[in-house]
């Protein structure tokens, strides 16, 4: 119940909301997987962004699951959320809160809470570039074991997006998230191309690095998807 309260918080905690000033994206397609499982499977993921001028709130969730004729194969499931505030065009603080559970990674369970500084290199409009660094604690169940760990990590980030044209564009973000006990790397390519209207096509790659996982587990699990996506909301 205290991790699902924590996962919300940041939501709860945003001003009074118009739903003009959202905009967002559902999409879903085909994921490939290499590291602890070596898959092919249908995943989903939705994005929902609120903004105004002091205040950011960035929600995400995505899905994977794929079952072969005996068992499942690959299964893992993330939410996150991250509330800004803006002191102006170049600087915020955020508060941030990140969940996942996976069946075959080199944790079975997981979740971040954080707060730091963040800073605007870049604000467009071809090219948007933040960084961020803070800290916070994690809570991680081992996939082995199911023992629990916590422990006060570091927290490092960045997003870039280019705006190539009217109908492509390209992110690339980073995370590390750094304690006594691991260190957890996540890195994310996407390439988004218009196909008509609001619709979609996107290709991305996900690369996911744990410094020290049980034995016989793989440090870094890699994501190779293809999607269909709908965006909407506010332009």
């Amino acid at each position: 119940m205290l991790r699902r309260f924590a996962i919300v918080a940041p939501l709860l905690l945003a001003p009074s909301l118009q739903a003009s000033e959202w905009k967002g994206e559902a999409a879903a397609g085909l994921l490939t997987t290499s590291g602890n499982s070596d898959t092919r499977s249908i995943n989903g993921k939705f994005n929902l962004e609120y903004l105004t001028t002091k205040w950011k709130n960035r929600f995400n969730a995505t899905a994977l699951n794929n079952n072969d004729e005996e068992q499942s194969t690959a299964e893992r499931y993330t939410v996150g959320d991250q509330l800004d505030y803006n002191f102006n065009p170049k600087n915020y603080a955020f508060l941030a809160v990140d969940w996942e559970k996976d069946r075959f990674g080199g944790f079975r369970e997981r979740t971040v809470q954080s707060l730091g500084y963040g800073h605007r290199f870049l604000t467009g409009p071809a090219h948007l570039l933040d960084a961020e660094i803070g800290a916070g604690a994690r809570q991680t169940e081992t996939q082995d074991t199911g023992e629990r760990q916590d422990a006060f990590i570091g927290r490092l980030g960045g997003r870039y997006q280019w705006v190539i044209s009217e109908t492509s564009t390209f992110s690339q973000s980073i995370k590390v998230e750094s304690g006594s006990e691991n260190t957890f790397s996540e890195a994310v390519s996407e390439l988004k191309l218009s196909i008509i209207g609001n619709v979609f096509a996107g290709i991305s790659f996900t690369a996911r690095n744990n410094s020290d996982v049980p034995p016989d587990t793989k440090k870094t699990d890699t994501y190779t998807s293809v999607n269909l996506s709908y965006t909407f909301g506010s332009k």
